[in-house]
């Protein structure tokens, strides 16, 4: 463990969430607005409430430290996340100011798989000889290669946002708290409401498992004639995107939906927006946002985003943001993202499973496993009610997607703004189950 880390399990032991009502009121009243100027407003609040707080008077964390992993890219000629990273940092401190799991401190190790199936591999063999009890709220394009090292060590996958392996959505060692392949499915869904005829898809390389779902999607809303019959292909590293622009939008092509990342969608706007089409576009939470449309907000206005999570601003997030604010996260970073919302979420859930076991000496990487086998996570809110006894067996390729729900919503001035409420869930299962 760091001398950073020991400082932060053992020196801090103040409480981070909001206490002051005003603070609370701001934020009830604009939970669900723009997550760019109401958020950075909102944590400003939040955080000048948590330096009033008062002192927590809990007892001082024993024992030794639960170790958790959290595995993404972050050196990588593709896409990276650091937002992850920083979100599993910001998980530690709250966790150890707030109680620790059951007393005990936490120690979240990161660990950087560099883009390659090698490189996370070598984190995940790393995870079984540092004793760690779980790999938590993680995310790379090579999750089996994860898996195949860790279901024989026992050692679970805990709370990801974004299951895309075969083996990562089967395996009795995965428990994904997202529903992934559900944005793709959302995503048409709205672009049959929005009355498009002509919908050509693009879905970055490794994201090909979102395809089949859609399809079906498309085929339950009685729109199968509407969804051109392939996708174009989008490149996960960074380059000139022109060709599948134009692929995009020949034929007369009115909306385009969109399985993508970050830092690639960053590049493809450039081409986008040369091109100036008048064509709607859909994309997934954390990758269609602010950073990938600065520069590009004219032609992006009214573009929907569909995602898992609610938007940051609202107040289930308020220790999340006041977290990230506690250990001077970067804030060039995108935080109401997949990868970062998730990566809280499986933090706050996996103290949940963790905390029930019981003496808090026995929790390990077994005793977690057996538990998390049975667990039923509610996190009011943030997710669902999420049930790891029912699989579903009703899209056998999806096995371990218990979560089926997706949220919405909308890029205005450059900004993502929440259509609906926050909270209200779209189970959009009913479109995808005719696959058993």
């Amino acid at each position: 463990m760091s001398q950073m880390q020991r400082a932060r399990i053992t020196g801090r032991r103040r409480v981070v969430s909001i206490v002051a009502t005003a603070a609370a009121s701001v934020l009830l009243i604009a939970g669900c607005s723009s997550s760019s100027d109401t958020t950075d407003a909102a944590t400003s609040e939040t955080a000048a409430a948590s330096e009033s707080a008062a002192e927590e008077s809990a007892a001082p964390l024993s024992g030794e430290p639960v170790k958790t992993m959290t595995i993404t890219d972050i050196n990588s000629p593709g896409a990276v996340y650091p937002n992850i990273h920083l979100s599993a940092d910001a998980a530690q401190e709250y966790i150890n100011a707030t109680g620790g799991i059951n007393g005990r401190p936490l120690e979240v190790i990161n660990c950087d798989s560099q883009g390659t199936a090698d490189g996370a591999a070598t984190c995940a063999r790393q995870a079984t000889t540092d004793g760690v009890v779980a790999v938590v709220g993680s995310f790379n394009f090579s999750p089996d290669a994860m898996i195949e090292v860790l279901e024989p060590a026992g050692i679970a996958y805990f709370g990801e946002c974004c299951a895309l392996g075969a083996k990562e959505n089967t395996s009795k060692a995965a428990f994904p708290f997202g529903s992934i392949q559900m944005y793709g499915v959302g995503e048409v869904k709205k672009a049959v409401e929005d009355g498009c005829m002509n919908i050509k898809a693009m879905i970055i390389e490794g994201a090909e498992s979102f395809w089949p779902p859609m399809q079906e999607a498309a085929a339950r809303l009685g729109a199968a004639d509407k969804l051109n019959a392939e996708y174009v292909t989008q490149p996960g590293t960074v380059q000139d995107q022109s060709a599948q622009v134009a692929q995009l939008l020949e034929g007369g092509t009115d909306c385009v939906v969109s399985v993508t990342s970050e830092t690639p969608l960053t590049a493809f706007m450039v081409a986008w927006d040369a091109a100036q089409p008048t064509a709607k576009f859909y994309g997934p939470q954390g990758n269609l946002n602010k950073i990938s449309a600065a520069g590009h907000e004219e032609i992006l206005e009214g573009s929907t985003v569909v995602g898992i999570y609610p938007d940051i601003a609202c107040t289930v997030w308020d220790d999340y943001r006041a977290n990230l604010d506690v250990i001077s996260a970067d804030p060039s970073q995108d935080y109401n993202s997949l990868g970062g919302l998730g990566t809280w979420a499986a933090y706050m859930g996996f103290r949940q499973v963790a905390d029930t076991i019981e003496p808090a000496d026995t929790l390990d990487a077994a005793t977690f496993m057996m538990a998390a086998s049975t667990a039923k996570i509610d996190l009011p809110g943030m997710l669902p009610p999420l049930d790891f006894t029912q699989e579903w067996t009703a899209y056998p390729g999806l096995l371990r997607m218990v979560n089926q729900s997706v949220v919405y919503s909308q890029i205005q001035n450059g900004d993502v703004v929440p259509l609906g409420e926050c909270g209200v869930f779209d189970d959009v299962s009913g479109l995808v189950e005719a696959q058993s």
